[in-house]
Formats: structure tokens, sequence, C-alpha cells
């Protein structure tokens, strides 16, 4: 995945991360300036990294991510302070200060783990044992459904780096 779109409202801001990004080896294939230009933008990409920030003026992240299609995947870069404000845990967050460094090295990270989940191996029936285990584990003592359940150990995965299956043994202490 090498083609990325960028998404912000003030051009100054699309110029700085286009200049950050420059020979990294992820070309920004065009910047947007609203959610309805973007989506008209991605409408026909397969797979496509698209780079913004909190929020454009007709949507926030977490709208612009509800409308894309597989594939097309989001990074979100925003102050500290915005990052709670996420609600959808598979928007990758970058928060700033960022530099150049910081910025390719997260693009890489995030690339890395769609790739990753791409190539992944089959689980063993016994892995899929402990995922459910550890999904009913979650859903009957925190009262979260299924998805929430997998987007937890899903998020807590990437936040640790752990892959899905420790977290879900961690979960239950095994």
């Amino acid at each position: 995945m090498d083609r990325v779109v960028l998404a912000f409202s003030k051009d100054e801001t699309a110029d700085k991360i286009k200049m950050m990004l420059d020979g990294s080896g992820y070309d920004v294939y065009t910047v947007c300036h609203s959610k309805a230009e973007l989506l008209r933008t991605v409408s026909d990409m397969d797979e496509v990294l698209i780079i913004m920030g909190y929020k454009l003026p007709d949507g926030t992240v977490d709208d612009v991510y509800d409308d894309l299609m597989e594939g097309q995947k989001l990074m979100s870069i925003v102050k500290a302070e915005r990052q709670s404000s996420i609600y959808n845990q598979d928007i990758f967050v970058v928060t700033l200060p960022l530099n150049r460094q910081l910025l390719i090295n997260s693009v890489e990270t995030f690339v890395g783990i769609i790739e990753r989940r791409k190539h992944r191996a089959k689980r063993t029936p016994e892995e899929e044992k402990i995922i459910r285990d550890a999904k009913a584990y979650l859903m009957e003592t925190h009262r979260m459904s299924e998805e929430q359940a997998h987007r937890f150990i899903q998020k807590r995965s990437m936040d640790t780096g752990a892959k899905f299956i420790d977290t879900a043994r961690m979960i239950l202490n095994i």
C-alpha cells in the first residue's frame, strides 16, 4: 500500500505532511479539503491510506471512517487532548507534536499491521476457542457486545504490540 491521500482543511498542514512523506516511498496521490471530496476521490480505490486531522469542514475522522470501504485505511494526526474523542478503535491515531521520522515510522507501522493481517496464517481450533473464551469473558464481566470485545482485544494488541491470540490469553490469564 503506497497510495496515500491527505485530507486536511488547511493547505499549510497538508503541505507539511506531504513534505515529511517526500522520499519515504509513500507518494501522496492528492490532497482533499472536505469529507465529500475525500470520499469521491477514494471511491474507486481498493487500497489507500488516508491521513487526516481530527476534523474536516463536513465531518470528523469517525464520520469519514464510517463511510470507507474495505481496503481503505485511516490514520489521524491529532492533538493529544483530541485522541479520546475518536471512538473508532480501527483508526490509527498519531498525536502531535509530529516530526518526519515519527510520521514515517507511524505509517510504516500501520501499513505493516495491515500487511500482516492479509498474510497471517489461519488460527488453529485451539486458538479460535481461546479467542471466543476471551470475548465471552469480556462480554460477561464488562457487559460488552461481541464486537466491542473483539475491538477491545484488537486495540489492546495494537497498543502493546502483542499478537491478537497472546492478548486473548493474557485476558484469560493462561
